[in-house]
């Protein structure tokens, strides 16, 4: 047997074990996924888990997938912010008037649509800096409206470790804007 047959059989066993996997991760714990993916909305939820498990068999083409179910509900967390960042995106252009000049709204001024994008760009920028256990505190408080109980459940560590990641990530963004409201 050559040496491509050989690497192309072991590429396609490792791509049917990541597929049971996933297929036993669906049964077992899909209602979880798509409850995480309700988050952006009812109606997308299946959609939202289906588009997950499309990334994860795609990453699992391109390179060894230790950990199949915690990749899964990563790339869940992550395609559900993608659509929030979109639909963010997407109502500045529609609030703006970004898109159809004749939309625009005459009491904001191009100046401040461009300060407010500049704005959103380094707050969304920074948080992708925060180190990944004060992003998903801070994802959870803030975007998914968590309590501190509730995201401390959900990470599995107490109220007290919530506020003190919360208190970080608040400081870590107001590091990067001085105190007039402006970038730093």
């Amino acid at each position: 047997m050559t040496p491509a047959r050989k690497s192309e059989l072991m590429a396609n066993d490792r791509r049917s074990t990541l597929i049971e996997d996933l297929n036993q991760a669906y049964r077992e714990r899909g209602a979880r996924l798509r409850e995480i993916a309700a988050r952006g909305g009812r109606d997308d939820a299946s959609d939202l888990v289906h588009d997950a498990i499309v990334k994860t068999l795609e990453a699992g083409q391109k390179s060894d997938v230790r950990d199949p179910v915690r990749f899964l509900f990563r790339v869940t967390r992550n395609t559900l912010l993608d659509r929030f960042r979109t639909r963010t995106r997407r109502g500045r252009v529609l609030e703006y008037g970004l898109d159809d000049a004749d939309a625009t709204d005459p009491g904001v001024s191009p100046e401040r649509a461009v300060i407010a994008s500049e704005r959103l760009s380094a707050a969304l920028a920074a948080i992708d800096k925060m180190p990944p256990r004060r992003r998903e505190a801070f994802l959870l408080c803030r975007v998914e409206e968590l309590t501190y109980a509730e995201a401390g459940r959900r990470m599995g560590v107490s109220v007290h470790a919530i506020e003190k990641l919360m208190s970080a990530a608040m400081a870590q963004l107001f590091e990067e804007f001085d105190t007039d409201g402006d970038l730093a």
